[in-house]
């Protein structure tokens, strides 16, 4: 199956072109690494300076190899879009931006994995008791 053929080829193409236009974008003024509450659980990148982390990210994006301060920062990031309401640039969401750059990270878009993906054997069963919490039982018989 080639990658025109492939169920996700077209947002693949749009977010490797989303990707290089952010890294275009970032200024690299760390606005977004400072905003982060995830930081705290990132020793690499609370260890290196901003320049260095950003500069990671930007390559990441740009389809290259990640530094191991930019890959700790972007496998903590829990999208909790702090970062959003500070970056200075008009028509970059750094939160976007860190999303896109972790499923580069993970391998998502055909780009060689850089962080390990954590594989779920129990997902489906926390999402079935996830969705009792919230579906009547009427629901959960049609659903479930």
């Amino acid at each position: 199956m080639t990658d025109r053929e492939h169920p996700g080829a077209k947002t693949s193409v749009f977010l490797r072109a989303e990707a290089e236009r952010m890294a275009s974008l970032c200024t690299g003024c760390g606005n977004c690494l400072r905003a982060c509450p995830m930081v705290a659980f990132a020793p690499l990148a609370q260890a290196a300076g901003a320049d260095e982390v950003m500069q990671g990210v930007r390559d990441l994006l740009r389809g290259g190899k990640a530094n191991a301060a930019a890959l700790s920062w972007i496998a903590a990031c829990s999208r909790s879009a702090l970062c959003s309401g500070v970056c200075p640039v008009d028509g970059l969401d750094p939160a976007f931006m860190m999303r896109v750059a972790k499923m580069r990270a993970m391998g998502a878009l055909g780009d060689p994995a850089q962080i390990a993906v954590r594989e779920d054997a129990q997902l489906a069963q926390r999402v079935k008791a996830f969705a009792r919490l919230t579906l009547s039982d009427t629901e959960q018989e049609e659903w479930l």
